[in-house]
């Protein structure tokens, strides 16, 4: 059999399997497992005292919170509903350098908390330092004070017998985590819809049948005492955690009496944006979860892979698909040409109408397009997310931000998509073209001095309504290694000591920024824009420059700008402020086809002669 014809059934059965064959199979097995035989002894208290509670389990609910002013409130008051007794619950809210009214909010809530004897804790940090931070530390220090501990999203509400329920679950030895029924509140899409339906039906067969994959990161209980640290870079928090202990051989189990509601809606661009941030995660949960396809797990292991492990492959599969059967158009068969014809067009018109309805922030509303529609632009993010975790792109913790009106939405479609167009042709036309020069360049780096090829290094990027995007920027590296591990962050300078003799000729010919097209076709990034600050002095400049975030609000950062050409590098605190008025003169630049296009012709000409002129700084 010809091997690209191999390569095409593989991969058409594996897309089968995953989403038709694995779910039947464990619908089916569900079905059939006998669970008549346990008697369901739970009784709801109905907020009456009895003689049963004082030997009910204590209980810590911890919420991380980090500018969750919009939710906290209705939160606040759903756990002040919640039938336990009051003396075996204790509320820890977790803020993580929060920039808006959260902790005042909180405050004012202290004393109906009081009022009902129910103790509550706030730890307020002035600094953000991610989730899996807050969460490692208030986890740690309230593990040997509960029996169990939960975790809950602000945004989610929860029902109001949930403590009673994990407490009841959590007497079987056997189980280490128990989540509830998830569901949205007010769905994005008919797609997304679907989607939620197919996967609250999984996850209900798969804790019958074993181990659920991956419990809903809004609301769930783990037995305090096999509570462990997981690193501060993970990604999918709320999957590693649980997952940790179904590694250990402990179950985790949904209870659909738990009602979980997701109060925060989705759109389009904010769903495609938290897709990406799973692909990564997946990649990154597959790696560190591997343990889990031991046989020695059972069923849970053949859930690991028949769910997550393929949900994780799937992106790969689907474009060894598009690309097999391509090639297989030119089969001498004519049966099987034909068929890899229909394919192939199938797949080119799924993924090329799923984009332009992304970009135009459309969605089909009728099945089965929706729930396709949905598909591909799922596969789509976490084939984005995936890449950028394998090449160590990925963009670490969403800062939100607090903004009182949302950003301003000046540019035209018109600009938008000719821009966006425009940036990825440019950066595969100049990655070609560079490929060749990248041993040499490679060589005489190493030659030169000691340390890695490139340098990577965390910059603040586009700002939207609810969040800042930070990225993580590559170039290669032009200064020593330890160029800053004594003075800390700080501006370059001319004739800068720390920057190697290789590093100097990069910089006057600006080579050392080519590898930033990686971050253009990556999306981080454009050809012309702003330049990317790092976070660190971006705090330090909005107190003294007004306005100076908004130089990327809506606006991708640029390898190149009309700052950048119009003025050296950065050496001060004037030199910023000078910028500061050429990042604003070419955002006004975008409102308008023409002015846009004169404007990007002219930066990318002037910076290609700044480099064949070696007046790079």
């Amino acid at each position: 059999m010809d091997w690209l014809l191999f390569g095409v059934i593989v991969s058409v059965n594996l897309f089968i399997y995953h989403h038709w064959v694995y779910p039947q199979l464990l619908q089916y097995y569900a079905k059939k497992t006998d669970s008549d035989d346990k008697i369901d002894t739970f009784q709801s208290r109905n907020y009456v005292s009895n003689d049963v509670d004082c030997d009910l389990p204590n209980i810590t609910i911890v919420m991380p919170v980090y500018n969750e002013a919009k939710h906290l409130g209705a939160k606040l008051s759903n756990l002040l509903m919640l039938d336990y007794p009051a003396d075996k619950l204790k509320v820890v809210l977790g803020f993580d350098g929060c920039t808006d009214n959260s902790v005042d909010l909180a405050r004012q809530h202290l004393a109906q908390f009081q009022l009902n004897n129910i103790t509550i804790e706030l730890d307020v940090a002035e600094d953000n330092h991610g989730k899996v931070h807050v969460i490692n530390k208030l986890l740690m220090r309230h593990k040997s004070t509960s029996d169990i501990l939960v975790l809950s999203d602000v945004s989610a509400l929860i029902s109001i017998d949930a403590m009673q329920i994990f407490a009841h679950r959590m007497a079987d030895e056997g189980i280490g985590v128990v989540t509830g029924d998830y569901q949205l509140y007010e769905h994005g899409s008919k797609g997304e819809t679907h989607y939620w339906d197919y996967q609250r039906n999984i996850r209900k067969a798969e804790s019958i049948t074993g181990s659920i994959i991956g419990p809903p990161g809004a609301l769930y209980a783990i037995k305090a005492a096999l509570f462990e640290e997981i690193p501060v870079d993970t990604i999918n928090d709320d999957f590693v955690f649980p997952m940790l202990l179904v590694s250990r051989g402990y179950r985790a189990v949904l209870d659909d009496r738990i009602s979980i509601i997701e109060m925060e809606a989705t759109n389009e661009t904010d769903d495609f944006s938290r897709r990406t941030r799973i692909g990564a995660g997946n990649v990154q949960q597959v790696l560190r979860l591997r343990g889990l396809f031991s046989m020695q797990n059972g069923l849970t292991g053949f859930n690991f892979f028949s769910g997550k492990f393929l949900r994780t492959l799937m992106p790969f599969n689907l474009l060894a698909l598009f690309i097999s059967t391509f090639f297989l158009t030119n089969n001498s068969s004519m049966v099987i040409a034909n068929t890899a014809w229909f394919l192939w067009l199938g797949q080119c018109c799924l993924y090329g109408g799923s984009a332009l309805c992304l970009l135009f922030d459309t969605a089909p509303v009728k099945q089965p397009w929706a729930s396709l529609y949905y598909i591909a632009v799922g596969y789509m993010a976490s084939f984005y997310g995936a890449i950028r975790y394998i090449f160590g792109l990925d963009r670490g913790t969403w800062i939100k931000i607090n903004t009182g009106q949302p950003t301003v939405n000046y540019q035209k479609k018109s600009v938008v998509i000719p821009k966006r167009f425009s940036d990825v042709v440019i950066s595969i036309v100049a990655l070609i073209i560079i490929t060749p020069l990248i041993p040499f360049i490679a060589l005489a780096i190493k030659l030169n001095s000691k340390g890695p090829i490139f340098y990577r290094q965390l910059r603040v990027g586009e700002i939207r309504n609810d969040y800042v995007e930070v990225f993580m920027l590559i170039k290669f590296r032009t200064m020593g290694v330890e160029s800053e591990s004594k003075s800390g962050p700080v501006w370059a300078q001319k004739q800068d000591t720390r920057v190697t003799s290789v590093g100097r000729f990069l910089r006057r010919t600006r080579i050392d920024e080519l590898p930033q097209l990686i971050n253009v076709l990556l999306g981080d990034m454009a050809i012309v824009g702003p330049r990317p600050e790092r976070p660190v002095f971006c705090g330090k400049l909005e107190e003294k420059i007004p306005y100076y975030l908004e130089r990327t609000s809506g606006v991708r950062p640029g390898i190149t700008g009309l700052a950048q050409i119009s003025q050296g590098a950065d050496t001060c605190l004037e030199d910023v402020q000078n910028k500061l008025y050429w990042d604003h003169s070419y955002a006004l630049s975008l409102t308008s086809f023409s002015r846009w296009l004169k404007a990007d012709v002219m930066i990318i000409l002037r910076t290609f002669l700044t480099m064949v002129t070696f007046k790079g700084n």
